[in-house]
Parts: C-alpha cells; structure tokens; sequence
C-alpha cells in the first residue's frame, strides 16, 4: 500500500524553516525603487519597498511589492523603477501586473486608481512600471507609457503602489 492512500499523512511537499530560502517560506525585503529625482528619508522600516514579500520554492518565484510613497519627499521627474528579489532565467523577459492607489479617499474603481505593468527586460532585475492608456480616442487599442510623478496622475505621500507575480530563476 502506498504512503499516499492513508490521506491522514498529508500531501509531501517541500519542508524547511520559516525564512529559509528555497522552501516557499514568505520572506520580506526590500526592493530598490528608484527614478530621477526621487528622494525619499524612509529607511528600514519606513523605506518605501519595506512591506515587500516573495516566497522562492525551487526554481519558481512569486513576489509582491508594496511601494508607500508617505516618505516621499521630492518624487522627481523620471519614469519609477523597482526590482525583482532573484534574478529571471536568462533571455528571458516577463510582464508583471500592478496598480496605484492614488488616492485612498476615492473609490479606486471610480477614480482613485491607475493600472500598471512591470516589464522586466532580459538580463536584468529591473521593473520598469508602466501605467496603461487608450491609443488614441474611443474604441482605439491600449498602448502603455513610462509612469512617472503626474504621468498620468500627480502622486502625493497618500499614494501607494502594488505590483505582484511569479517568474522562473536560475538562482
């Protein structure tokens, strides 16, 4: 008789302390998130990535990110760009979704929000945050431009970002 039959055994899986990496363990961290321009005093704690989480299990990684701009205190004119926590399989590219709270007093399916994509480009751990737009007027395809501070809204210390994925490493 198979171990697997007696189901009071539970699934085998992967085993491991918590925070050990290459178990699935939930590990935070804190993602670079930079632009030009952007200074921010947060450190440690309040450094704006800090509630940052992935869990590596093998070869497969999934993340999400939580960037809070409330230490924000020049958000600069270039286009933001965070990490991944491990580096992807090389030659590979892949397209990450996410999106902005604007502002946490509106209703973020009415106004309060922007849509975002991650692209990480081969051969590197960058995000570079996009936010979606019409390519011209009504019924036209969406195209994607560089998000930065009042492209396409004007980012306050209220903002927060999101973005989340899984990806494949060779780490």
């Amino acid at each position: 008789m198979s171990r697997f039959t007696n189901h009071t055994d539970g699934i085998p899986g992967p085993q491991g302390p918590a925070g050990e990496p290459g178990y699935g363990a939930l590990t935070r961290w804190s993602p670079n998130l930079k632009a030009t321009g952007l200074i921010f005093t947060g450190t440690g704690s309040s450094y704006p990535t800090y509630n940052s989480y992935y869990a590596k299990n093998g070869h497969i990684v999934s993340f999400w990110i939580k960037i809070d701009l409330d230490t924000v205190t020049n958000f600069g004119t270039g286009q933001y760009i965070t990490e991944l926590p491990f580096m992807p399989i090389t030659g590979s590219m892949n397209h990450f979704s996410g999106w902005v709270l604007v502002d946490p007093t509106q209703n973020p399916d009415l106004a309060g929000h922007v849509v975002l994509n991650a692209d990480h480009l081969t051969n590197t751990k960058d995000l570079d945050l996009h936010y979606l737009k019409q390519a011209g007027g009504a019924k036209t395809a969406i195209m994607e431009d560089m998000f930065s501070q009042t492209n396409p809204v004007t980012l306050t210390t209220d903002t927060t970002i999101y973005i989340n994925g899984t990806y494949l490493t060779s780490e």
